[in-house]
């Protein structure tokens, strides 16, 4: 095996491609980016990606998945370097991307032999794309095998999802290594080749899950039975790490997100379309805040699913969400359709709610919303308009939409039932007390805050605390590792205004601080000016506990600004809530 020189992580170290030989006439290019790749909710954390191609040199050979345009010309020249372009046979697309387009068509030009390997969704895509070209195609629907000698035998499995119905897994008899595509990445970037240190990739890898695979969980959970079948000593990725060490750690955590997404309670459907991919990146982020509500979403693409599957889908939802862009004044076809099978089901009782980008003009929305008022549908928020592309503001607000909306539904579900007074338990636990903080976050220009009351110092050295972040919550997904927040502490001769206004149900995008006096602490974060004393801290771990994430921090600058106020405590008559 080819081991890299380590390479420190910087903003502006350029993209390349990392190849390492790594088991018997089979070798990796991983073609790198350090920094985001894109404004998608995805890649949120900004830790980098790679996007990962293997390439199996037996009597035949072939590459899968060859990387996006930003690195045409530097894979191939990598590539160059591993083989001959006249003796490539096959190129496996494991699903299809238009940004991989100007790659494969350069590819072609330098192997205009090969054949390429994909499902028949893919191959309408790329004849689409190459019309001028006589491709060799090679269509598989799962459960066919390619011999490309020497024990090579790869057999195709496939594992569509909403987002990706064209979506294939490769397995290799030879190597015994299961090339996932999307499953069981991550969009980290580093010298790391394995999944060696797995436990620091886990916080990584379930927000991959959450974002990319939660809202399509009963086909991840079919996905998953397909591949159990097979003897898998190691995962080929497409993006981050190989999986080798935490195999089966990683396994068994997707089948219990999995498990645990299919059995929730309250569902949405959320329909969308997209002309550009704009309307479908608001609708991943939508997907994330509703999966942090704690509701089951089924994420369905209008354009590539019958009437039927849409009809289904809205006939078992508690509420649904439409996505359109704007096309010449309309929305498109399929949301047409879609919109009439909603009208036709006459349940006005489901909320709703709609979204979309636009261009130069927004006429699809208010005709969207005007029909669904109209047949007495009550809408869940404002109807959300993004214009061209959406920034980390407009996704850090779908995700916020999302997350309101699964709360109104579970809020109503819960007034549906029967209400049940504490148990003796349940009185017990609220004895136990913290004190009363308001905890504030910033991650460029996307600034946020709750009242935190389960804060607890955790060490000494350093010095570090503990506080508990319901999932469902804004803050949530700006405490990650390496985030920064600030801990207000308040006194108790004061805290009852912060506990009022911080415990109110916020609009998505609210401003949560225009009614106080504030300053910028170092670490970018918000100071209230009458908390008694403040903590700036940075995110080490964070750890999955039931409805919350509990959150090590270490405290580094703080400031004791009322030396004589006692701090507020906040005391509960039950353990069922704050």
């Amino acid at each position: 095996m080819l081991t890299p020189a380590p390479t420190p992580m910087t903003e502006t170290q350029p993209r390349d491609v990392q190849v390492i030989s790594f088991a018997t006439n089979t070798r990796a290019l991983r073609a790198r980016s350090w920094t985001r790749l894109r404004f998608e909710i995805e890649y949120a954390l900004s830790k980098g990606t790679t996007s990962n191609s293997y390439l199996i040199q037996s009597d035949k050979s072939a590459i899968t998945d060859p990387p996006p345009e930003t690195f045409t010309e530097i894979y191939l020249r990598a590539l160059r370097q591993c083989i001959d372009f006249g003796k490539l046979d096959y190129v496996i697309i494991q699903h299809f991307n238009p940004n991989r387009l100007t790659t494969l068509k350069s590819l072609l030009e330098l192997a205009p032999q090969v054949t390429f390997v994909c499902t028949s969704s893919t191959e309408a895509n790329l004849r689409l794309a190459f019309s001028d070209t006589d491709l060799k195609v090679l269509v598989v629907e799962g459960g066919e095998t390619l011999d490309l000698g020497q024990g090579h035998v790869l057999q195709f499995i496939t594992t569509p999802t909403a987002r990706w119905p064209e979506a294939l897994c490769t397995y290799d008899r030879q190597t015994q290594i299961l090339y996932t595509d999307k499953l069981f990445a991550s969009h980290v970037c580093g010298d790391e080749f394995f999944d060696e240190d797995w436990t620091k990739l886990k916080e990584d890898q379930r927000y991959y899950y959450d974002c990319l695979l939660a809202p399509d969980a009963p086909q991840v959970q079919v996905a998953l039975n397909k591949l159990s079948s097979y003897q898998v000593r190691m995962y080929g990725v497409g993006h981050g790490p190989l999986i080798r060490y935490g195999l089966t750690e990683l396994t068994n955590s997707y089948e219990q997100w999995s498990r645990t997404q299919a059995c929730r309670e309250v569902s949405v459907a959320l329909l969308y379309a997209s002309a550009y991919g704009n309307t479908a990146t608001l609708a991943h982020a939508i997907a994330l805040g509703l999966t942090k509500g704690g509701v089951a979403v089924e994420s369905i693409n209008c354009e590539s699913v019958q009437p039927e599957q849409i009809r289904a889908a809205l006939e078992k939802a508690d509420g649904f969400i439409i996505g359109s862009p704007t096309i010449g004044g309309h929305a498109p076809t399929p949301i047409h359709t879609a919109l009439g099978i909603v009208l036709s089901l006459s349940d006005n009782t489901k909320l709703a709610g709609v979204f979309g980008s636009y261009g130069w003009s927004g006429e699809a929305f208010d005709l969207i919303e005007g029909k669904l008022r109209d047949a007495g549908h009550r809408m869940g928020f404002d109807t959300l308009k993004v214009k061209f592309k959406p920034t980390d503001s407009d996704l850090k607000l779908c995700e916020e939409i999302g997350t309101d909306f699964a709360q109104l539904l579970r809020k109503a579900r819960t007034q549906r039932l029967p209400q049940q007074p504490a148990t003796l338990v349940e009185q017990a636990m609220g004895r136990v007390v913290g004190s009363l903080c308001v905890l504030t976050a910033k991650q460029g220009d996307i600034s946020t805050g709750m009242m935190a009351s389960w804060v607890s110092q955790a060490t000494f050295s350093p010095p570090g605390l503990t506080v508990a972040v319901a999932k469902e919550r804004a803050i949530e997904s700006l405490m990650h590792s390496g985030g920064k927040f600030v801990l207000n502490i308040l006194g108790e001769d004061n805290y009852q205004d912060y506990m009022r206004h911080f415990r109110k149900n916020f609009a998505p995008g609210e401003d949560r601080f225009k009614n106080f006096s504030t300053e910028t602490a170092d670490n970018g974060c918000i100071v209230i000016n009458d908390a008694l004393a403040y903590l700036e801290c940075s995110v080490n771990q964070r750890m999955e506990c039931g409805d919350h994430w509990l959150i090590y921090a270490t405290v580094d600058n703080g400031k004791l600004m009322k030396p004589n106020a006692m701090t507020a405590v906040h005391h509960r008559k039950s353990g069922t809530g704050y």
